[in-house]
């Protein structure tokens, strides 16, 4: 997916749930200025480039996984008991879990938004190193990979930093309720625009 064509999306989700622009990208400032020299560049991904890739969401009960590259996105690393290669995430989990990934070579990628400012504040001054992300538009090392939720956003990654196979595990778009239920909607939506889940034919 195109920058141009996420921000369109965007657009659509800061209409359909009230969000703040303006509170995403005070948050985007917050993470470059207390990363600062903990911004990773980007090329780190690169590390994705023609693997097989697991990529691990929320609903995830221990299947079986047969790739060795692994990404977890976000709560879904409370599911599983090996260390992935990447970790997606906008700071839901404990701070002793994202400091024990990181310990351990996992790539955390970060993702700010306008409610988890004060996450923000308390996880990053105790990390070496990470990768930053935005949904608004990006700067210097804050990037925009698209995607709204961390399992959505995860896999996007891995497809634009040239995965040879994604297998999705542990997506379930309906199991949710109220708003956490419509944002797996938009996650679903984004990731059958971009062809990596089957669309339903109407």
């Amino acid at each position: 997916m195109h920058l141009e064509q996420w921000l369109k999306i965007y657009e659509e989700i800061l209409r359909d749930f009230g969000f703040s622009k303006e509170r995403d990208e005070e948050s985007a400032k917050l993470i470059a200025e207390l990363g600062r020299n903990k911004l990773l560049d980007s090329s780190v991904l690169e590390c994705i480039r023609g693997k097989d890739v697991a990529v691990i969401g929320g609903a995830y009960e221990n299947e079986k996984i047969k790739e060795d590259f692994v990404i977890t996105a976000g709560k879904a690393i409370e599911k599983v008991s090996l260390i992935p290669s990447v970790h997606v995430t906008d700071l839901e989990e404990p701070l002793k879990k994202l400091l024990e990934l990181e310990k351990e070579g996992c790539i955390l990628v970060i993702h700010a938004h306008g409610d988890n400012m004060h996450r923000i504040k308390e996880v990053v001054p105790r990390l070496k190193s990470f990768v930053a992300t935005t949904q608004s538009k990006p700067f210097d090392r804050v990037y925009n990979f698209c995607g709204f939720t961390d399992g959505d956003r995860a896999v996007l990654i891995a497809k634009k930093f040239g995965a040879k196979k994604i297998t999705l595990y542990g997506f379930d778009f309906e199991k949710a309720e109220g708003t956490k239920l419509k944002k797996l909607k938009w996650a679903k939506k984004i990731l059958e625009i971009e062809g990596c889940i089957p669309q339903k034919s109407s």
